[in-house]
């Protein structure tokens, strides 16, 4: 039987190489909506005119920042069942629109209370793009890709951030207060788009496939791989590879994914390491350059607006553009020697960066107050290289599918727990301990390099099995990962010989 489509629209391309273009367009969209919203704090807090209109003190900036991670908590609680039971697409439909109308309310804010809301909705729908889209991804994407383009995927949370540096610069001049009108109500463009593509991308055929449309998960997977008919032997091998895996899969659930993933000594390693990274990902000090990037610069002895737009905007490209290389360093590094050689570089610079603001600070020293902003990108570079594209990658490979959301859902949880956390108390302890606070983060930092150094393991270049084994599990024991993964099965014990071609499936 040939490939006739009855379950894929015909607005999805034929050629599996664009098919993955809109797939990972999709994705970064939704991944520079919280880019976007970041770098637009950290811009409206520069400008007078969002200061003076909301009559903003210590306090409240906090609880403005606070706003979105509240509504990320709450979306978090969505992670798992709403891509689960409506599908990974509908999630991301789901998100874009929520996103969407808390951008309208947000721009036509006409007190705090009213900011707050919209920013509350944002973060609600953003978070659950960050439980959808990655799945979608690291679901339908050809495997041999997979790593980089999940790591090139969240690093795009610094296309959303240039973009609205770059917007913020701009507001400068405007007097009224449109000046943080404007931004915000751009910040729907990311989520106008997402929607906008979404008819041109498939549905997950593992989704499809474990929710019993079997002839739809098969029609897709022949789409995404480009085979000319579905009775290809090599894809009818693989599809009922897929398909045994997942039954098996089934047969093993324990019965709730949120009780299954503290059954087994394997799983409650994942969820240590899963607690270890969701902790650390808003308190190794990246939030205070995201959200608080003016406070510093003005303890560097930087006060003029228009300077700390413009190091905003050019701290927006430094990152955007290491966070793209360390996606793809992540096979050929490892996603534990770049974890740990992140953060120690990461220490170091915050310990320089308290010193030198403490030496420099308030001079008129423009060698030390220059100093003071090499310090602050070369911190921003040692997060960007391995903690950016490790956040949507690592989960991802380290949880089995049948827990995956779940997993996910909890690194999100507790990512946004602290973030919230960091919002109220930053400020704060920049206000009050001024340079010191650089050295007490960079201190419990080490905290964070033992935690990746002890209980972290590695993942780069394994096929999934290989990931399972290393926790503990038998080899095997998911072998729709492996197949994800391109390996050979024969090579890992299966009875099954495709061979993927075009770094598919």
């Amino acid at each position: 039987m040939g490939l006739e489509r009855k379950y894929v629209s015909r607005l999805v391309p034929e050629n599996p190489r664009v098919t993955t273009v809109l797939l990972i367009m999709v994705a970064i969209v939704n991944s520079a909506t919280l880019g976007y919203d970041t770098s637009m704090m950290n811009g409206l807090n520069i400008l007078p005119q969002y200061k003076d209109y909301f009559h903003l003190n210590t306090a409240t900036t906090g609880l403005n920042n606070a706003s979105l991670w509240i509504g990320n908590i709450l979306g978090c609680f969505l992670i798992q069942p709403v891509p689960d039971y409506l599908g990974r697409r509908p999630a991301i439909l789901v998100a874009a629109t929520i996103c969407l109308v808390g951008c309208i309310i947000q721009g036509a804010a006409q007190n705090m209370g009213m900011f707050v809301v919209g920013r509350i909705i944002i973060g609600i729908g953003s978070e659950l793009s960050c439980g959808a889209c990655p799945v979608l991804l690291g679901e339908t994407l050809p495997p041999a890709r997979r790593g980089a383009l999940l790591g090139f995927f969240f690093s795009c949370f610094y296309m959303g951030s240039l973009m609205a540096a770059g917007v913020n610069y701009r507001m400068v001049g405007i007097d009224t207060t449109w000046a943080w009108r404007i931004p915000s109500v751009l910040q729907s463009v990311p989520s106008l788009l997402a929607i906008g593509l979404l008819p041109f991308v498939p549905e997950s055929p593992r989704w499809l496939l474990a929710n019993k449309k079997p002839d739809a998960a098969k029609e897709v997977l022949g789409v995404v791989i480009g085979v000319k008919s579905l009775e290809d032997p090599d894809f009818v091998r693989v599809f009922n590879e897929i398909s045994t895996a997942l039954k098996t899969e089934e047969m093993k659930q324990s019965g709730s994914p949120w009780k299954e993933i503290i059954s087994t000594e394997a799983n409650r390693r994942r969820l240590a390491i899963l607690v270890s990274f969701g902790v650390m990902v808003q308190l190794l000090g990246n939030f205070v350059a995201s959200y608080y990037l003016g406070d510093m610069l003005t303890l560097a002895g930087i006060t003029d607006t228009t300077i700390q737009l413009q190091v905003n905007i050019i701290l927006s490209c430094w990152a955007f553009a290491v966070a793209v290389v360390g996606s793809f360093l992540l096979d050929v590094v490892g996603r534990r020697p770049q974890a740990l050689t992140a953060m120690v570089g990461i220490i170091c610079s915050l310990y320089l960066l308290g010193g030198l603001t403490k030496a420099y600070g308030g001079s008129d020293n423009k060698s030390g107050i220059y100093g003071t902003i090499a310090a602050l990108f070369i911190f921003q570079g040692f997060y960007s290289i391995a903690f950016t594209p490790m956040t949507s990658v690592y989960p991802t490979e380290i949880l089995p599918y049948r827990i995956r959301n779940t997993g996910i859902a909890i690194f999100r949880f507790l990512d946004c727990g602290f973030g919230m956390m960091a919002s109220f108390t930053m400020s704060f302890a920049m206000t009050n301990l001024g340079w010191k606070f650089y050295m007490a983060n960079a201190s419990y930092n080490i905290l964070f390099l033992a935690a990746i150094y002890f209980f972290w393991v590695e993942t780069a270049r394994l096929p999934l099995e290989e990931v399972n084994k290393q926790f503990g599990d038998p080899i095997g024991a998911d072998i729709v990962d492996g197949i994800d993964a391109g390996v050979d099965c024969d090579a890992v014990g299966t009875t099954a010989t495709y061979k993927p071609k075009m770094g598919t499936y």
